[in-house]
């Protein structure tokens, strides 16, 4: 396909963002940063909140609708060409937005392309790039039934996106998970930095208002950076973004500086994760959609609301663990009004209430979203609770217009 259409994906100066949890916050932070720089920047992500447009933007503008029928048109002979070739047969609807994002940000000729990959690595159809630095978030179980059973087998395929010669700057990770990727990047000549060692990060302070990170690169001095997405899991995230940038200074980007950089950090924009949409009742939206989110999540309710009640509206997709999740999240819930997230893979709601009950929570039914966020909300102003959204990033994407008012 892309050599059909003439292989716009070299002509873009691109970093290539692979990970299972934190892709879109470093994204976020390394988009924010650049343009902080004066740099025109594409940025293409998945899934999308509200409307598929999100995926690919430009200086945080998503496609409008015309551009996008418009690269429709452009690429429609060459998919059609390759679909009716029996060795190649039909793209899929992810390798076709790869494609226009690709074509988008060659023909708009943007300074830096910020591409994050969809599932896994090695075959994953963003991989086609030769990028000028790769980004590693943190590696969890996810996606078992196609990445492998373990966080090795998982780290293999992620780590399927190192190219010779080109650096890699990867978050900290579990001993067996950095083993991997050091191993891939020795064999294939690409520098590796890593965050913990190479990067230096430290929280000094979580609240409402962002979160407040030490960060040092080598040998330089630390620098204190205010974050603007919530958690203390965004300093990893942060990290990597930090790492990225610095390679791209190295590279000739001569208008990142550390005051772009902490402009950026400051003002960087990812909704639906750990996000706070203020009013009465306050409600917290937040797409975790694993075990590991859980934790993330979890850990942010325990620091940012200690002492305070919280009910949620929870959906989630059937093919995770929804009892091992709802553990992981039971203890901070009084309520849980369990609800059906609209995909064609969403589990049951009664299998979501039944594993929170089982958890030890009380918890109701309320099959459409939309009746669901709405009963969240009256429940949460009678009982002056913090209404958290969470379980799905279809849920969330759904469900917060609902939440402004």
């Amino acid at each position: 396909m892309l050599a059909l259409l003439g292989h716009p994906e070299e002509k873009l100066p691109a970093v290539h963002i692979g990970g299972t949890n934190g892709k879109g916050s470093t994204a976020a932070y390394l988009e924010a940063a650049a343009i902080a720089a004066g740099l025109s920047v594409g940025k293409y992500t998945s899934p999308h909140l509200s409307s598929y447009k999100e995926r690919i933007t430009i200086n945080r503008q998503p496609i409008s609708l015309e551009n996008l029928d418009a690269l429709v048109e452009v690429a429609k002979p060459a998919i059609e060409q390759v679909a009716a070739d029996p060795e190649y047969g039909q793209l899929t609807e992810f390798e076709v937005s790869t494609i226009l994002a690709f074509l988008y940000f060659a023909q708009s000729d943007v300074d830096l392309a910020i591409i994050e990959v969809g599932l896994g690595g090695r075959l994953d159809a963003t991989n086609v790039l030769h990028p000028l630095a790769i980004g590693l978030t943190h590696i969890a179980l996810d996606h078992q039934e196609i990445l492998g059973p373990d966080l090795p087998s998982i780290a293999r395929e992620k780590a399927g996106i190192i190219k010779p010669g080109v650096p890699v700057v990867t978050a900290r990770q579990c001993p067996e998970v950095l083993q991997v990727f050091r191993n891939t990047a020795e064999q294939r000549g690409a520098p590796i930095v890593t965050v913990g060692a190479d990067i230096r990060v430290t929280v000094t302070r979580c609240t409402e208002a962002g979160t407040w990170v030490q960060l040092g690169y080598k040998d330089e001095a630390p620098r204190e950076f205010r974050l603007n997405l919530l958690g203390s899991h965004q300093a990893d995230n942060a990290a990597v973004a930090y790492g990225l940038l610095q390679l791209l200074k190295e590279k000739g980007f001569g208008g990142i500086t550390e005051e772009t950089i902490a402009h950026g950090f400051a003002s960087a924009i990812w909704p639906g994760r750990l996000e706070i949409i203020p009013g009465r009742p306050k409600i917290l939206l937040d797409g975790g959609h694993n075990p590991d989110g859980f934790c993330t999540l979890s850990n942010g309710l325990a620091m940012l609301f200690p002492n305070v009640l919280k009910l949620a509206v929870v959906g989630i997709l059937d093919n995770r663990p929804v009892e091992e999740m709802a553990k992981i999240l039971a203890g901070h819930f009084t309520h849980v009004i369990a609800t059906r997230v609209d995909s064609a893979n969403a589990a049951e709601p009664e299998r979501v209430a039944k594993a929170f009950a089982a958890a030890g929570v009380t918890t109701e039914i309320v099959t459409d979203p939309l009746q669901a966020i709405q009963r969240g909300k009256e429940l949460a102003v009678r009982e002056n609770q913090l209404l958290v959204v969470t379980g799905s990033l279809y849920l969330v994407g759904q469900l917060r217009p609902l939440a402004f008012y």
